[in-house]
């Protein structure tokens, strides 16, 4: 699946493109603001999806002068599953945050990078994810930990559909490659999406090698 495109898990037509847009705010859209956001779909196209759409009830039609406007019917039957699809990518980084609390104090910090974070997905794109373990826990650690490695790749495709790929960090193999001013820390610094631990401790090991990072798409 596409977490930037949700409703292309249940149709590829525009029909979906523009729900996803209804249901982004709690507003009503013409058809021009529409078109500013699907650029790629034509402003006919989008016209005759928001009619087609009233009369199924889903989108509420109205007039203003000569200008259409549209909104999701939220007392519609079928708004909450819509808005539910329109949420997937939050559901989706909710459920991995649940997921990676239960590894308590072995787990130091996780993030999603790549193009789920940037929103830049295609339908077979990997979901980037990575973990930096705390500490030396021996060897039943380590068996503990590799078994949670890959149980949280499988529940990444088992939820997604995509390849969960994972990109993993001993302590003091974190510490040499923040050191080293690593690029893909870098990145991940700059637009990874945090699921365990902060954002600001993940900043705070980079800053000696490299700088202060704005961390412009933290989620804290």
């Amino acid at each position: 699946m596409q977490l930037n495109k949700p409703f292309a898990t249940v149709t590829p037509t525009l029909d979906g493109d523009v729900l996803a847009v209804l249901a982004s705010a709690d507003a009503t859209f013409t058809i021009s603001q529409v078109h500013r956001i699907l650029t790629t779909a034509s402003a006919e196209g989008i016209r005759k999806v928001l009619n087609r759409l009233a009369t199924q009830g889903v989108v509420l039609h109205d007039q203003v002068g000569r200008t259409n406007t549209y909104r999701l019917n939220t007392e519609h039957l079928a708004a909450e599953p819509i808005m539910a699809l329109a949420r997937l990518n939050s559901a989706f980084l909710n459920r991995l945050e649940e997921h990676l609390r239960e590894w308590g104090k072995t787990l130091r910090y996780a993030a999603v990078f790549g193009s789920a974070a940037t929103g830049h997905m295609r339908r077979d794109s990997d979901i980037d994810l990575i973990l930096v373990r705390a500490g030396d826990w021996g060897r039943e650690g380590d068996d503990v930990w590799g078994h949670r490695v890959t149980e949280v790749a499988r529940l990444i495709t088992a939820w997604t559909g995509n390849d969960g790929r994972i990109v993993e960090y001993a302590a003091d193999e974190f510490r040499a490659a923040a050191a080293a001013g690593e690029p893909l820390l870098r990145d991940v610094a700059k637009q990874g999406l945090t699921v365990a631990g902060t954002r600001s401790w993940f900043n705070a090991q980079l800053r000696p090698a490299s700088g202060r990072f704005d961390g412009v798409a933290a989620r804290l």
